[in-house]
């Protein structure tokens, strides 16, 4: 049946009807082989993912050893909540004789491991060698307190002082994420 349809049409009517069935067969070969080339570009990134994930999960011990180093190279006595931050640089600003200081709320950032803590702590007035003694007695409790931002300017109404703001962070060790 369908043969006899066929041989009804003309020479150039079975030409095109040939070149439109090839065309269509062309096109479904080609989608065929870009499905085909997609499905190999993943299954081909899949097995480096695994690749990958198996390395690094041959290198767990190492990274244990490296934990245990780092744990008992980091004191959890030493670290500053935010009000012990704030406490802790109050202190500070005292016993270095900083005449004028303003200290922020700490801001407060979690992750599973560690609170950051971040301090700013303006110094109005102040001479030079205020705001040096000051900033060596920060760096005493490095790296429990360091130093994220600092900013100098000279004071509007008299040059010869100095205004200051301090950007102190420090972070916490979250004891139950260590018992883990």
């Amino acid at each position: 049946m369908v043969r006899q349809i066929f041989n009804a049409f003309s020479i150039r009517e079975r030409y095109l009807v040939a070149i439109f069935i090839w065309a269509i067969l062309i096109i479904w070969m080609l989608a065929l082989v870009e499905s085909l080339q997609k499905n190999w570009r993943n299954y081909s990134g899949n097995g480096r993912l695994l690749d990958n994930l198996t390395s690094l999960l041959e290198q767990t011990d190492q990274a244990e050893v490296l934990l245990r180093d780092a744990r008992q190279g980091l004191d959890s006595t030493k670290t500053y909540s935010a009000a012990q931050l704030s406490g802790r640089l109050d202190s500070l600003a005292r016993e270095n004789q900083v005449s004028s200081f303003d200290i922020s709320t700490a801001s407060t950032i979690d992750s599973e491991l560690f609170s950051f803590h971040n301090v700013r702590l303006s110094i109005k007035r102040a001479r030079i060698a205020e705001l040096i003694r000051f900033e060596q007695a920060v760096k005493q409790y490095s790296p429990y307190i360091a130093l994220g931002d600092f900013q100098i300017t000279a004071n509007k109404r008299d040059p010869r002082y100095l205004d200051a703001v301090f950007e102190l962070v420090s972070f916490e060790l979250k004891e139950e994420a260590l018992n883990d």
